[in-house]
C-alpha cells in the first residue's frame, strides 16, 4: 500500500506537527543527508511561518535549521545553505535580535558563491543599520551596492542645486505627457539588476532625508526614471510617492501635482499587489502630501492602517514610520488632547524598543517630551526609555550630520518655548534652526507648524520696535504670503492660521479694526476645523491686542477663552501661565 503525498496546501497544514516531531530526534541523525533533509524542511516551516507574520516562530525554526549545516554542506548544498541563512537573517532583523542577526550576515557575505547571491544579506544589513540609527552606513554601503549593480550612485561632492535641478527637469520631461492611467499601467521591470538597484536607493532615500537634503530627492528621481524606462518594481510606487512628496516641497509647493503623484502611487501599488509596501507609501502619501489638500484628521486613520497592514509584512522600519507620522500629526497638527498623546506616544516608543528601532524610537521620544512639557510633567521621556538626555541626543545628532533629527529638537524646543511664553528662548532656537535646512525634502506636518510658529515670532519682535524691526517684519510677512497660498490648497488646515498672522500684520501697522475682524476670523476657523490648541492661541493673542488698547475687560475675557482652550487640550502648564496674566490684570 502507498502513501500519498500531500499537496501543497495540505503540507502548510501539517508542516509545523512534522517538522516539531522531526525536530524532537535530531539527535537520533545519522548521516549528513538527513541532517540536509530535516534542515530543509526546517527552512520551508520557517517560510511559511514568515508568510504569516510569525517571525518569532520562524526564526526558531530556521536557528535550529542552521545547526544542521557544517562548512561542507555550502559546498554539497550550496542552495539550501544560502537559503536558510538568508531566511534566518530576515526573521532575525524583524524581531530585531541584532547580536545573533550580524554573524549570520558575515558568514553568507564570506560564502556567497557571486555578487547577486550577496544581495540579500546586503539588503538585511543596509535595514540593520538604519535601525540603529548608522545613517551614513546605510548610504555609503547602498552606494557601493549600486556601484558594483552597474549604477552610477551620486558622490557626496557632486550633490548640488545644479544636479538636483538637473534630474529633476529630466523626470519632469519623462512625466510630461503621461496620464495617470499611462504611468499606472507602465510594465513590470524585468532586469534583474535593475530590480536590486532600485531596491537599494529605496533603502537609501530614509537615510539621505535625515542627513543629505537634496541627496534624497536626487535619488527619488532616479528611481522614477528607472520605474519609466525600464518598468516598474514593487517599490516603483513608493518611487511616485516620492516624487510627489518632493513636488509639494518648499521648492515647488505644487500642491495638485503631488497629489496626483500620491493617487498613482496608492493606484499602482494596488495593481501590483504589493501589501507590504502600504506602510512605506502610506507614510509618504499621508505624511507628506495630502497634508497640503485634505485636513490634518484625515491623515490619523491611515496611519493606523498602514500599521496595522505592516505588522504583518517585513517592513518594520515604515510600519513604525507611521506611528511616528501619527503622533507628529496628532500633536502639532489636529492639537489632540495631550493625555492622549502621552499614552499613546508611550505605546509607539515601546513598540520601537521591541523591534529595536532606536533611530525612530528616540524621534517619537521628542515628541512625548512635548506633550510632557505642555501637560507641566518633569519627567524625561529620553531618560525614561532610552538613559540619554535630549542635549546628549542633539549633540551626537550634531556631531554625525543628523540633519534632521537636530532641526526636529530644535523646532520641539522652540514650540514649547512659544506656548510657555518664553518668546526670547523662542526667537533663539528659531534662528539656531536656520542652520538646518530642509532643501528639497518634503514637509511633515512639524515643519508647516513650525513656518507658522515663526511668523507669529517675527510679528512678537517687529513690534517691539527694536533695532531689527524691519528683518522680523520681513519675517513675517514672508511667513503671511506663504500661508496665502497655503490657504488656496488647503481651506481646513491653513485658514484659521492665515487669518491669526494677518491679525498680527494689521495690528503691527496699527490697523485696529482690520486686526479685529482677523483675530475673531481665526478663533471661528480654528473652532470649525476642530483646531483647539490654535484657537487658544487665536484667542490669547486677541487679548493681548485688546491690553494693548486699555481694554482690560475684553482682554481678560479673552483670556478667560484661551485658557478654556488649554485645558481642553491638557496643556496645564500653559493654563498656569494664562492664569498668572490674568491674575496681573485684575489686580
Amino acid at each position: 500500500m502507498f502513501m500519498r503525498t500531500p499537496d501543497p496546501e495540505e503540507l502548510k497544514e501539517i508542516i509545523f506537527t512534522i517538522v516539531g516531531n522531526m525536530n524532537q530526534g535530531i539527535k537520533q541523525l545519522k548521516t549528513r543527508a538527513q541532517c540536509h533533509e530535516v534542515a530543509k524542511l526546517n527552512l520551508k516551516a520557517g517560510k511559511i511561518a514568515m508568510a504569516a507574520s510569525s517571525f518569532d516562530s520562524a526564526s526558531e525554526y530556521l536557528l535550529l535549521g542552521v545547526t544542521l549545516l557544517n562548512e561542507e554542506s555550502w559546498d554539497s548544498e550550496y542552495d539550501l545553505s544560502l537559503g536558510i541563512y538568508d531566511a534566518v537573517c530576515e526573521a532575525l532583523y524583524v524581531i530585531g535580535d541584532w547580536e545573533k542577526l550580524s554573524p549570520f550576515i558575515q558568514v553568507t557575505l564570506l560564502k556567497a558563491r557571486c555578487f547577486d547571491d550577496k544581495l540579500n544579506s546586503y539588503l538585511t544589513l543596509v535595514r540593520q543599520l538604519r535601525a540603529t540609527g548608522d545613517v551614513r552606513g546605510v548610504i555609503d554601503k547602498c552606494k557601493n551596492v549600486i556601484s558594483e549593480l552597474g549604477e552610477k550612485f551620486i558622490d557626496k561632492a557632486d550633490v548640488d542645486e545644479a544636479l538636483f535641478r538637473s534630474e529633476s527637469r529630466r523626470v519632469g520631461q519623462l512625466l510630461q505627457d503621461r496620464s495617470e492611467e499611462e504611468l499606472i499601467s507602465l510594465p513590470r521591470m524585468t532586469n534583474d539588476r535593475k530590480i536590486a538597484t532600485m531596491q537599494f536607493l529605496n533603502l537609501a532615500v530614509s537615510s539621505a532625508f535625515a542627513i543629505e537634503p537634496l541627496l534624497a530627492p536626487i535619488l527619488i528621481c532616479r528611481m522614477v526614471s528607472l520605474s519609466v524606462e525600464y518598468g516598474v518594481s514593487d517599490v516603483s510606487p513608493f518611487a511616485f510617492a516620492g516624487y510627489g512628496a518632493w513636488l509639494v516641497s518648499a521648492l515647488k509647493s505644487d500642491f495638485e501635482g503631488g497629489y496626483r503623484m500620491g493617487h498613482v502611487a496608492i493606484e499602482l501599488n494596488k495593481r501590483l499587489g504589493i501589501d507590504e509596501g502600504i506602510p512605506r507609501i502610506y507614510t509618504t502619501v499621508y505624511g507628506f502630501i495630502n497634508i497640503w489638500k485634505m485636513p490634518f484628521q484625515a491623515s490619523l486613520p491611515k496611519h493606523l492602517e498602514a500599521y496595522e497592514a505592516g505588522k504583518f509584512s517585513g517592513d518594520v522600519e515604515y510600519t513604525l514610520s507611521n506611528l511616528y507620522m501619527h503622533a507628529t500629526n496628532s500633536l502639532y497638527g489636529c492639537g489632540d488632547n495631550l493625555r492622549d498623546v502621552d499614552s499613546t506616544t508611550r505605546l509607539y516608543i515601546r513598540r520601537c524598543k521591541q523591534s529595536n528601532q532606536e533611530f525612530l524610537g528616540k524621534f517619537i521620544c521628542v515628541i512625548h517630551e512635548v506633550a510632557l512639557k505642555l501637560m507641566g510633567s518633569n519627567e524625561k521621556s529620553y531618560a525614561s526609555f532610552y538613559d540619554t538626555t535630549e542635549e546628549r541626543m542633539f549633540t551626537d545628532g550634531r556631531e554625525q550630520s543628523k540633519i534632521s533629527l537636530c532641526r526636529f529638537i530644535l523646532f520641539k524646543r522652540k514650540y514649547v518655548a512659544f506656548f510657555l511664553g518664553q518668546m526670547n528662548a523662542a526667537a533663539d532656537f528659531f534662528e539656531l534652526g536656520l542652520n538646518y535646512h530642509i532643501g528639497g525634502n518634503g514637509r511633515l506636518v512639524n515643519i508647516i507648524v513650525g513656518v507658522f510658529i515663526d511668523g507669529l515670532i517675527a510679528f512678537y519682535y517687529a513690534r517691539k520696535r527694536r533695532s531689527d524691526e524691519n528683518r522680523w517684519t520681513d519675517i513675517g510677512n514672508g511667513v503671511l504670503n506663504l500661508m496665502e497660498v497655503w490657504a488656496m490648497s488647503s481651506d481646513w488646515n491653513f485658514s484659521n492660521k492665515l487669518f491669526l498672522l494677518q491679525a498680527e500684520s494689521f495690528f503691527l501697522r496699527g490697523e485696529e479694526r482690520a486686526a479685529l475682524q482677523k483675530y475673531h476670523a481665526s478663533i471661528k476657523s480654528a473652532q470649525d476645523h476642530r483646531f483647539i490648541h490654535e484657537e487658544g492661541l487665536a484667542h490669547e493673542r486677541l487679548a493681548s491686542f485688546h491690553d494693548h488698547y486699555g481694554r482690560r475687560v475684553e482682554a481678560l475675557a479673552c483670556f478667560n477663552a484661551a485658557k478654556r482652550c488649554y485645558e481642553t487640550w491638557g496643556a496645564q502648564a500653559v493654563v498656569q501661565r494664562v492664569e498668572k496674566t490674568i491674575a496681573k490684570l485684575q489686580r
